[in-house]
């Protein structure tokens, strides 16, 4: 699954590197929501959403970076979860599940997947 990540948000195109239809039913799952320095897409997993809960991937490196989220969409703020890195055949490399507040930035990967979530559970003013 890293492997095939890493693909859509390096390439933006579900067939890139000739990886074919699974990958492409994996490109209705995943909503990009911004892009590294390297402009390399970040990209908000809409199946691992639960309530206000959602992850964000990106690249790191030739692997795959995985920060997870909790909205409080009535209060406008957002915590960070978890940070985890992946490797390129999936392991896990680093973790970090020190959890706090971070700024909430309506224009930022972190603030778009917020807007996502929270319209999706329909809150108002989203």
């Amino acid at each position: 699954m890293v492997g095939a990540i890493a693909i859509l948000l390096s390439s933006g195109s579900a067939f890139a590197e000739g990886v074919g239809a699974a990958i492409a039913q994996d490109a209705e799952r995943y909503i990009t929501v911004g892009h590294d320095k390297l402009g390399n897409s970040v990209a908000l997993d809409t199946e691992t959403i639960k309530g206000t809960t959602y992850k964000l991937y990106g690249i790191y490196g030739d692997g795959v970076f995985e920060t997870t989220f909790d909205a409080s969409c009535k209060e406008s703020r957002l915590f960070r979860n978890r940070i985890a890195i992946y490797g390129p055949e999936g392991q896990l490399l680093e973790e970090d599940q020190e959890k706090g507040e971070i700024p909430f930035v309506a224009s930022s990967s972190p603030g778009k997947g917020m807007k996502i979530v929270c319209q999706k559970i329909g809150v108002s003013g989203w």
